[in-house]
This record gives C-alpha cells, structure tokens and sequence, in this order.
C-alpha cells in the first residue's frame, strides 16, 4: 500500500474546509433565488420580524409564527451584514454555510479521533458529495445548521472522555442549547442520544453516566428558556407557547399534527437514494471494518450511532429525508476509514461494490445527454449537457482505472471529482435555469409599483410567503370569501393572490 501524501497525515485544518464550503456551494448562494417552501418561508420571517423590530417573536403575514425556534431567523438577520442589509439568497441561506462547515469539521474531527488523519480527508470529501448532504447544504433551510450544532456537541463529548477538560462539556451543552433554538428537543436528544449509544455498543455505559449531565442539561436548556422569557415579556399569548412547545414537537412526533406521516421503513429507502454515490460500498466497509480486530469496535460505535438515529426517527409518524441527516456522517466515516482495504477483498464483492455505481452513472448520463430531444422540458434541455458530459466522462475514467488498478485511492479520487463537477453544474448552471419558474417576478414587479409599502398583499388561503418575500410587501392571510371582500373594499386598490384551484 501506498504512503499516503504528506497532507493527510495531519488533521483536516478549519480553513481548508471553510474555503472548500464557500467554492462548493458559494456559486449556489449567489446564482440560485431563494424557493419555496422553506427557504422563502424562512428569509421571509426573518425579513418580517427586521421590518416589524420583533426580535423575540417570530412573525408571518403580520401573525405569530410559531413553528420554529428563532436561531435561523437572527442568523439569517446577521447574514444582511454581507449583503448590505437585504434578505436573499446569500443572507438566507448563510446559516446553512455555518452549518455545512461545523459538520464537515467536527466529522473529520471524530474520525481522526476514531481511526487516522487521512480517514478523515476521505470523510470530508466523500460526505460533501452524498446527494442529500449535498443538497441540504445548498438549501436555506434549518436542518443543516442542526447538524453542525449537533455534531459540535457530539465531539466535545466525546473528546473530553479521551482528554477531559470542564471547558468542553460546558462547550458541548451549549451547543446543544443553541441546536434546541434552532430546531426545538431533538437538538438536545440526538447528540445525547447518539452520545450513549456509541457509549453503550462500546461497553462504557458507566462512563456516559457522568455528574456533568446534572448540570449539563440545565445549561442547555438555560437558552431556549432565556429567548421563552422574552417572547413572554415582549407579549406572546400562552397559545404561542403551547404551539410552539406541544403542537409543533409532540404532536408532529405522535402525528397528531398529521404532518409528513410516512411508514415505518420510509427511511431505509431513503437513504439508499440519499446516500449515492456510496451507497454500494457500505457492504463492503461493513466487511473489512469487521475483519480488523482494532477496527471493530470502531464500528459497533458507529452502528450505535446510526441504529440510534434510525429508530429514533423511525418511531415518529412524522418523517422528512433531511430529519436523519445525523446517519450520513457516520456512514462517510465507515466507508472512509473502510476505503485502503476494500482492494483486498474478493473480486465479488469489489464488482458489486463498483460496477452498479458505473451503471448508474451511465443511466443518468445518457439521460441528461438526451435532454435536449425531450420535448415538454419546462427549462431548455441544454443546460442539462455539461452534467451529462461530466457524469459519462467520469465513468468512462472510473472503467479505465477498475482495468487498471482495481478499485484503488484513485478511484474514490475519481468518484469525489467526477460528483464535484457535477454538482456544481447542477447548482451553477441547472438550478439558476428554474428560477423564473420558482419565483414570482411579474408579480414581485407589479406588487412594488402598486403597492405602498405599508401596504399588503392579499393571500387567499395560503401562506405565500415567496411572493410577500419577493415583492418586499408583508403579506395578509385571507381565509375567507367576505373576509377578501371587506378587505378589498376597505383597501380600495391592491393586489390578491389566489391558487388555481381557489380562483376557478
């Protein structure tokens, strides 16, 4: 086996991945608008409560909002500062940028822990290219940053089992309080969760039991319930609070709410989608991590991890892909760490470890080729070429070295290229493509000559918060036909947004 480079036998450095994060999906920030649901969802908030100067309450349509924790909101305020005071796609989706970058760092950081310097390179890099993470990191969306946080926590726990020190439990616990403002609870259970777990597969139940948690736990909560007195003290009704607290935790988790109700195997096959390109080789990391006596441990830690995390989620009736985000570090780490003796194992499982991989890269390459012949595309079909071109000429690579050199480091080097470029294409190029079609630019136009300022636009039934966002006016929920009618006999002359199905 090779020597690895010089630069991977040292840690991962902070800066290295800051500029790695902003030249992977800076371009994204910059050329892609902000969509719906959730980015404009979220930009629009935090624009409103900027507008009304209601910090401690979250507002919407001139209304409470009281779905989510404000951490996202105060950040993607703070991102203004580096786009001279407006909402877009840059200031939203800043707290994804901080996210990306805490997860990829605190990753390397638990791998180098748990296996060597260059596991941790491959862990960045083949964690930055998993299509969900990928995606997720170039969305303005909150679950990003809870990972960051959460994975923050995780290593400052488990750091200090190795080289205690009191400064990182007390680190750990507020991360974990801020992880609670973003997303509510499960920014305090997962990261314990996960915690315990990897203590308990490991045989170290007695050692997770530590006298910090008496403190600890108290301290992570001590944030949200600073904001919660706030929120009090600036006016918020005790219905917000039960909301917030009850409704939009446990009734979403029991699916009282009824919101996002999957099966209980829903993310199984999600993650074998979310998971690609490497999907094919967790069977394989799975075998050489097993035969290695000093590794197995290793993997019964990280199989604590993801089991934990998986019925965790699983159990709640209300699922999203994005809410096991927690799984994908762990899987990267095992198929990093995996990676130099996977050449070792039987030409079977290398062949069905590689070759499906190969397979599904020229489906889709032929596929987006072909594009431009389809005729019912809502985008031209020709800013689906250069990922084509990408993909085939990446597998067309990966075949020559398999002859060559079998499934060897320049092989991974040659997945994370070809996925690098391609995501890019997608994000710079076939994205930017879809955005006349995902925002309301004639609408956005006519709202900010029609409207005064102080003026808002009417939404029939419907929270609308892309077309408030875009055309710089707050918005009004209308719920009713007479309640529209008095409105606009009251307003006189002003705009109205119906769906389809409501206006016919």
């Amino acid at each position: 086996m090779k020597k690895p480079l010089p630069i991977l036998e040292k840690p991962v450095p902070f800066l290295f991945i800051l500029v790695f994060a902003c030249l992977i999906w800076g371009g994204q920030y910059i050329l892609r608008d902000l969509w719906e649901p959730d980015e404009a969802r979220y930009t629009y908030v935090a624009w409103e409560m900027n507008e009304a100067g209601s910090w401690m309450i979250p507002m919407r349509n001139g209304e409470i909002y009281a779905h989510k924790p404000p951490l996202m909101f105060w950040l993607i305020k703070a991102g203004t500062i580096f786009t001279g005071g407006e909402f877009n796609g840059i200031s939203g989706r800043l707290p994804s940028l901080l996210g990306v970058i805490l997860s990829l760092w605190m990753s390397s950081r638990i791998c180098l822990m748990w296996f060597d310097a260059a596991a941790a390179w491959r862990t960045v890099f083949i964690l930055s290219v998993s299509v969900l993470f990928w995606l997720e990191a170039g969305m303005g969306q909150i679950d990003m940053l809870l990972l960051g946080l959460e994975l923050a926590a995780l290593y400052l726990l488990l750091k200090n089992d190795e080289t205690p020190d009191i400064w990182m439990p007390v680190a750990a616990f507020c991360f974990m309080g801020l992880a609670v403002l973003a997303k509510g609870p499960v920014g305090l259970i997962v990261p314990s969760g996960i915690y315990f777990a990897v203590n308990i597969v490991s045989g170290l139940k007695k050692d997770a039991l530590k006298p910090y948690w008496l403190w600890g736990i108290p301290l992570a909560l001590a944030w949200p319930l600073a904001w919660l007195a706030g929120a009090k003290i600036s006016g918020a009704p005790d219905s917000y609070f039960n909301e917030l607290i009850f409704m939009q935790n446990i009734g979403r988790y029991s699916g009282e709410m009824e919101a996002h109700v999957q099966p209980f195997y829903y993310y199984i096959k999600k993650m074998i989608v979310h998971f690609m390109p490497w999907t094919f080789f967790i069977p394989a990391g799975i075998a050489v991590l097993m035969k290695n006596e000093t590794k197995v441990k290793r993997l019964k830690m990280i199989a604590g991890w993801i089991v934990f995390v998986f019925v965790f989620f699983s159990l709640s009736k209300g699922k999203r892909e994005m809410y096991i985000l927690s799984v994908y570090p762990a899987l990267s780490m095992m198929v990093a760490a995996a990676w130099p003796s996977i050449t070792g194992l039987s030409p079977r499982w290398i062949k069905w470890s590689s070759f499906p991989l190969i397979g599904i890269m020229v489906i889709c390459a032929v596929a987006l080729l072909l594009a431009p012949f389809y005729p019912k595309l809502p985008v031209s079909g020709l800013v689906f070429l250069p990922t084509g071109i990408i993909l085939a000429a990446g597998a067309f690579v990966l075949v020559l070295n398999f002859r060559k050199y079998g499934l060897n480091q320049g092989w991974l080097t040659g997945i994370v290229t070809t996925f690098i470029l391609a995501e890019l294409t997608v994000s710079m190029i076939v994205f930017p493509a879809f955005n006349p079609l995902k925002t309301p630019g004639a609408l956005a136009k006519d709202a900010r000559a029609i409207l005064a300022p102080s003026q808002r636009l009417l939404l029939y039934k419907m929270n609308g918060e892309i077309l408030a966002l875009y055309s710089h006016r707050k918005g009004k929920q209308i719920r009713s036909a007479d309640e529209l009618e008095k409105e606009m006999r009251a307003g006189g002359k002003g705009i109205a947004a119906f769906s389809d199905d409501d206006w016919e």
